[in-house]
């Protein structure tokens, strides 16, 4: 009897085990030779005089790097469901992706990635502080097409090497310094 209840208690354990670690795997459209910088499972933003509420889209986001030291020497955002990327654009230096912070709030501010498309603007925000959460914005002649949100868990709705890179201060001959030119609020 002792050893069954062993062998039930080590079977638990592995099993536990196995649970927790494929919880820590998040899937992301980077490759092996990429460093994951941000991926989000995205939802769509529904508004109304109710509130807000959100429907899954079942597409994750990724803003994939490579690094010299703590230099990014490549960004590619990557948009589809998983294992099919439907959308990339790579930041290189003849067509780079701007970077900007701002602050929000006395307690919040964004990290914000973005490109362009033609007249598309593409805009990723990471909320920084108090605030949590990956948003994708898009917009076509000023007007506002597609409003994302991941979610607010680190680790369940998205991951994020925010606190490994300070935006004021990344070096990358693919990046600029470069505010938003669409209302993000």
């Amino acid at each position: 009897m002792k050893t069954r209840f062993h062998l039930l208690t080590v079977a638990g354990s592995l099993l536990c085990g196995a649970a927790c670690c494929a919880q820590a795997q998040f899937t992301s459209h980077c490759t092996a030779a990429e460093r994951s910088f941000i991926s989000a499972k995205m939802q769509r933003v529904h508004t109304s005089k109710a509130g807000t509420t959100f429907s899954p889209t079942g597409k994750v986001l990724s803003i994939c790097i490579n690094l010299q030291g703590k230099t990014i020497t490549q960004m590619r955002y990557r948009y589809g469901v998983p294992g099919n990327v439907e959308f990339e654009q790579v930041a290189s230096e003849s067509d780079r992706m701007g970077i900007f912070t701002r602050s929000t709030s006395a307690h919040t501010g964004e990290n914000i990635i973005s490109f362009n498309k033609g007249s598309f603007h593409y805009y990723v925000t990471e909320s920084m502080g108090q605030g949590s959460g990956v948003s994708l914005m898009v917009f076509n002649n000023g007007k506002r097409i597609t409003d994302l949100f991941s979610g607010n868990n680190e680790g369940t709705d998205f991951v994020s090497l925010k606190d490994d890179f300070d935006f004021d201060e990344i070096k990358s001959p693919v990046l600029v310094k470069k505010a938003p030119v669409d209302p993000l609020d």
